[in-house]
């Protein structure tokens, strides 16, 4: 599928090292250390590190591997530096803004407006150009990196956040984070955005069925492939049971540039011990390494691209297993080892030709491994205090050893706490119906849970998701923890408002059509909650569906929460209030005219 050709500028490319962490804390905690994203100076000296929940770069040392300074970022998320190691450049998700620091100053020099939650950042090979991922507003901008200005907007998927540039500069390379279709649609995943950076214009190339929470993208030295971590979920079988993979597996694609085409999928977890929440990708410079981190087992796979090529490439065209489902193909051909990353959490990663250094999140630490995958030297970023119930509940949330045979976290099936973008068939309802997997936003302020209401409390639905999908018991400490860290999740400013929060024209118009009585939405939906915590049939009885009532969702951050309905079977929310809005059922909205829908789906996606 062609998108449009944008306005992009000419330029000549060059690749920089991007490692970004992205799923942030829900509330501050200035106290403790986060390493999210790294990157290491051209001569190997200094190592700057985004420590998301202290607000700063950190500049460590790495001969001494102490913090040898700082650089106040608020929220910082990517970070990318000039091939000379004279700038670097840092994404503030929470402002919304792009930095630019003098690293021999040790300060900012200039900033300038991104659009919602900047993440990834990348440099043209030339040093000329700077690429933001923006992971709310579903774009990437290009700024002119001398002086930041934004000479482009390019249009991608579904909250990026990652991007990275071929060799030879002629070509963008975008993660979508989610997949963006009906779930109805059994062909459903994520996607890779190709963008022509010299004649415009760019392509989506389909991951496998169920690819989502995608992570990094790199490039190999040849530019002739591209590498993307991901989670394949298993999502068209009930989940039933989990060892083997029967619920998630964790991947890597290979994408074809030449041919703009997935080349095949392999997967990184064994028979009996899954490799969950794949993150981050780091190639030496020398093309013979590959490094991928593993946040939910705490591990780091060293990867031979060579010999995943070789694997590729011999693949029997008639095998009866697909490559892309066969657990035991990567172990049998050496393609990888397994090895523990040294801390808890392990998520950006930046690779040499001797090894690779790795940001332990909730550690506080970073590692420095050898290529043989043994840890020579740790670096914490300052004292760690204890973990409260918060922290303390978003590790687990994060942690696959809460898992038996640890392939998935809660973090697997809610990325950030909210959706992974699939249906799933889940036993606590029945089978053979299944729903949308829902955004934990708010979850305990708007029992009941699931779609159809069938667990009363956010405690009871947590101890339900432990015992039925990570087939565990959880202990009194995991449980408490973690329905703390729900509830401390706070919902993130829309990209619909301003950035003071307030409301744009056609928003305010649309709170207005959303609060007359003969609309009727806020009838179910008031706010601030956005729910009435009632059960109702509007017409969406789907073929599985066994009923026709449903819980009343909040609102709130809709526009992070598609497809829409219990079963995620409308993509957008025009589908949502017209064409699955038989006899006004779900808000009386067949007398509003075309323009007074475009102002209520602004409002709504404004909450």
């Amino acid at each position: 599928m062609k998108l449009g050709s944008p306005v992009l500028i000419a330029a000549g490319v060059l690749a920089v090292l991007l490692f970004t962490g992205l799923s942030g804390p829900p509330v501050a905690r200035s106290n403790v250390h986060s390493p999210a994203a790294l990157v290491l100076a051209p001569d190997g000296k200094v190592l700057y590190v985004a420590d998301q929940t202290q607000g700063n770069i950190a500049i460590v040392d790495v001969a001494t591997g102490k913090v040898a300074g700082t650089v106040a970022v608020a929220d910082p998320r990517g970070l990318a530096l000039s091939a000379d190691g004279q700038t670097l450049y840092a994404s503030s998700g929470e402002r919304d803004e792009i930095c630019k620091i003098d690293t021999a100053a040790r300060r900012v020099v200039a900033r300038a407006e991104a659009r919602r939650q900047p993440t990834g950042l990348c440099l043209s090979p030339d040093g000329r150009t700077l690429y933001c991922c923006n992971q709310f507003t579903d774009d990437v901008t290009v700024h002119d990196a001398a002086t930041l200005k934004r000479t482009a907007r390019l249009p991608v998927v579904r909250e990026p956040r990652y991007a990275t540039v071929t060799p030879d500069g002629t070509m963008l390379l975008v993660a979508n984070q989610l997949p963006l279709g009906s779930n109805l649609d059994d062909s459903l995943g994520a996607v890779l955005t190709l963008y022509d950076l010299a004649g415009g214009g760019g392509t989506q190339v389909q991951l496998s069925r169920g690819a989502t929470d995608v992570g990094q993208v790199v490039c190999s030295t040849d530019g002739h492939y591209a590498f993307v971590l991901h989670v394949l979920g298993r999502w068209l079988v009930p989940p039933t049971q989990l060892e083997r993979g029967w619920i998630s597996t964790n991947a890597l694609t290979v994408v074809d540039l030449e041919k703009k085409a997935r080349l095949n999928t392999v997967l990184l977890d064994d028979l009996d011990r899954g490799a969950a929440n794949p993150w981050a990708l780091a190639l030496s410079p020398d093309g013979k390494t590959l490094y991928s981190t593993h946040a939910g087992g705490d591990e780091v796979q060293i990867i031979d691209p060579a010999k995943l090529l070789k694997l590729i490439a011999e693949w029997p065209a008639d095998s009866l297993t697909a490559l892309e489902d066969d657990l035991t193909a990567v172990y049998r051909a050496g393609v990888r080892q397994r090895v523990p990353s040294g801390g808890i959490g392990p998520r950006a990663v930046v690779a040499t030709n001797d090894g690779a250094f790795v940001a332990n999140y909730f550690s506080g630490t970073i590692t420095h491994l050898s290529a043989q995958g043994k840890i020579t030297q740790t670096i914490a970023l300052g004292p760690q205090p204890p973990l409260d119930d918060v922290r303390q509940g978003e590790m687990f949330f994060h942690s696959s050893k809460v898992c038996f045979q640890g392939w998935q976290s809660c973090a697997t099936c809610h990325p950030d706490g909210r959706t992974d973008g699939l249906a799933w068939d889940l036993m606590n309802d029945g089978l053979g119906n299944p729903k949308n997997a829902k955004s934990l936003l708010l979850a305990a302020e708007t029992p009941p849970m699931m779609a159809q209401g069938v667990r009363d409390t956010v405690e009871v639905a947590t101890a339900s998701g432990y015992k039925y999908i990570l087939f565990h018991m959880p202990t009194d400490e995991e449980m408490a923890a973690t329905c703390a860290y729900l509830r401390a999740m706070k919902p993130a400013r829309s990209p619909y408002v301003t950035r003071d929060g307030t409301l744009s024209a056609a928003a305010k118009r649309g709170k207005t059509i959303f609060e007359r009585k003969d609309v009727a939405c806020a009838t179910c939906h008031p706010g601030p909650l956005f729910t009435d915590l009632k059960t109702y049939g509007v017409g969406t009885k789907g073929p599985y569906d066994d009923r026709s009532e449903f819980d009343t969702p909040t609102l709130v951050e809709m526009y992070r929460t598609a497809p829409y309905l219990h079963d995620g079977s409308a993509v957008t929310l025009r589908e949502v209030l017209v064409e699955r809005n038989k006899g006004d059922q779900h808000g009386v909205t067949s007398k509003l005219k075309e323009k007074d829908i475009q102002d209520l789906i602004e409002y709504l996606q404004s909450l």
